[in-house]
């Protein structure tokens, strides 16, 4: 649920009256808050200890809303932790706290002084707990469309219908990884949930801008793949709204996303395909050293077809046929002329090129060129050979990216 759904909810429609940050409404809100005994505490309140990130604060003590300089201190520390919204009574809020949460797209709602606010905590925790019953249900379905070996398409649009789910026309997946700082594809983190609730809240929040359906999420190791319905936006706004949410990660969460996009499905039962092939952009552009954070399966090349490969052993057998004797070589004497190689290829076979990427004398590369012709027994002025050992290095690497 977001700032907005919460406004909508039938017996709040009159309650939330909203004074400012109107841009901030599709932030998620995981809880409600009430901070009006924080005074109570004194200097040993610690704001991490009690706000966790997306929560909805009520303030509607007068000794903590009538010092103007005490509520701006409380509120700059909760913003800090990520406060999702604002609720003080009528008649307590200031012209210096509105210019505030304007400029922080904070939501910011009046509630009636005399509303009981036992009745608001219900209402929106009622509402908050169904919603997350209906998301688990949701992650259910999904994982069960992604998992089955032979899909029951009436029993899964009967689950979707039953949680109001819309599951006709096409779809495709994207997985949304989390990176390390050196940019590979990792999630080791103390703070991985909260970075994975915080992702998934963004994810929701950007696509509703432009798709009128809930979007299926869940969450993996490392990753939140999502099921993206492809006939209410544009190809053009989908890349937006990846951009988007690559930005916003980096900008509010300090958590580096890399996006791997499947090619859109007509049935449901071919789901897992697009999952594949997200999960393969994502391979293909690490090993092939793409910049970028957004990378989409149709447009990874040599890799498309590799990943096609359904027989691991089929492409183990074309490795070691083609540059297993080098690979063998240097692994008994520590050796590195299968980067010579590769090396030598990436280069267009340009002795020259080479040596200079390699920081090599010339006389030395050409001694590891003869040793790699003698190794192999191959003609490296062969267009043909040169390509199938360029492939084999292709192969290898995917390959040891999975």
């Amino acid at each position: 649920m977001n700032c907005k759904d919460m406004m909508q909810i039938p017996e709040l429609t009159e309650v939330l009256k909203l004074k400012a940050g109107e841009n901030g409404l599709q932030k998620s809100v995981r809880w409600i808050y009430f901070a009006d005994c924080l005074q109570c505490v004194k200097s040993e309140y610690k704001i991490e200890n009690y706000i966790h990130g997306d929560e909805f604060v009520v303030l509607t003590n007068p000794s903590v809303t009538d010092d103007s300089k005490k509520l701006m201190t409380l509120i700059h520390q909760m913003y800090e932790y990520r406060i999702t919204a604002l609720g003080i009574n009528e008649g307590q809020i200031s012209e210096e706290l509105i210019e505030y949460c304007e400029e922080k797209n904070l939501p910011l709602f009046e509630l009636p002084e005399k509303y009981p606010l036992i009745d608001l905590s219900q209402i929106i925790c009622r509402k908050l707990v169904l919603e997350e019953n209906d998301r688990n249900a949701a992650e259910q379905l999904f994982s069960s469309i992604l998992d089955a070996e032979h899909l029951s398409r009436e029993r899964v649009m009967a689950q979707a219908r039953y949680l109001n789910i819309d599951l006709e026309g096409s779809f495709f997946v994207a997985e949304f990884a989390f990176a390390s700082e050196n940019g590979e594809s990792g999630w080791e983190n103390d703070d991985s949930l909260a970075a994975g609730r915080n992702v998934k809240s963004m994810i929701r929040a950007e696509f509703s801008r432009y798709i009128k359906q809930d979007i299926l999420i869940l969450p993996q190791a490392g990753s939140i793949l999502a099921l993206i319905p492809d006939k209410d936006a544009e190809e053009s706004h989908i890349k937006e709204i990846f951009v988007r949410i690559v930005d916003r990660a980096q900008r509010e969460y300090r958590i580096n996303l890399m996006i791997g996009v499947g090619n859109s499905r007509a049935y449901l039962d071919e789901v897992k395909n697009s999952r594949n092939e997200a999960s393969a952009a994502l391979r293909a552009a690490e090993v092939s050293g793409l910049k970028g954070q957004i990378f989409f399966y149709r447009d990874q090349g040599i890799y498309t077809l590799i990943s096609h490969v359904d027989d691991s052993r089929i492409l183990d057998a074309y490795v070691d046929e083609k540059i297993g004797k080098l690979l063998q070589a240097d692994e008994l004497n520590d050796g590195n002329l299968h980067e010579t190689l590769e090396n030598y290829l990436n280069c267009s076979c340009n002795a020259k090129k080479t040596a200079e990427a390699m920081f090599l004398h010339r006389n030395t590369l050409n001694y590891r060129l003869k040793k790699i012709r003698e190794i192999l027994s191959c003609d490296l002025e062969n267009l043909d050979t040169c390509l199938e050992m360029k492939m084999a290095f292709m192969i290898s690497r995917y390959r040891n990216r999975e």
